[in-house]
């Protein structure tokens, strides 16, 4: 019997929860976990979940970045995912960095209500990315190993 693959799954509040719960009928025939931010609509949402709860890196304050990006080596090490995916902020940064040098595939998903440049978070994560999943067609000619997704809601 072979064991089912396992979704990091990694979220702040807002647009970014949503656009991952419409990845639903996907995740949920995996084991998953998550990695959120604490606010009311994930601590709502993620109820039941198995979920790691962490701050938010804030815009600006990116000295927390080595710290997190340390933390979350080491749990990716003790329970290695088979591919991470985020839709976005600052949150997602440090473990995308990990999963990368842990050699763990990186899942970008590009949200729909982008329309301007991406922020700092979401470029970096994109350039970290092994798969950038795009919403809308006329992403794909700008993002770099995009995949078209299609409009999740």
């Amino acid at each position: 019997m072979t064991e089912r693959p396992t979704i990091l799954l990694i979220t702040s509040s807002g647009g970014v929860l949503l656009d991952l719960l419409a990845l639903r009928p996907w995740w949920e025939a995996h084991d998953r976990r998550w990695v959120a931010v604490p606010a009311a609509d994930t601590e709502a949402r993620l109820a039941g979940e198995s979920v790691e709860w962490v701050p938010e890196i804030e815009p600006g304050r990116w000295g927390q970045l080595g710290v997190a990006t340390a933390c979350a080596t080491r749990r990716l090490g003790l329970r290695r995912p088979d591919v991470v995916i985020s839709a976005g902020t600052g949150v997602a940064v440090p473990w995308f960095l990990a999963a990368r040098m842990l050699g763990i595939p990186r899942l970008w998903l590009e949200t729909l209500n982008l329309v301007g440049e991406p922020g700092r978070a979401a470029r970096w994560c994109a350039r970290l990315a092994s798969r950038v999943l795009v919403q809308r067609p006329e992403l794909m000619r700008d993002r770099r190993r995009a995949v078209l997704l299609g409009e999740l809601y």
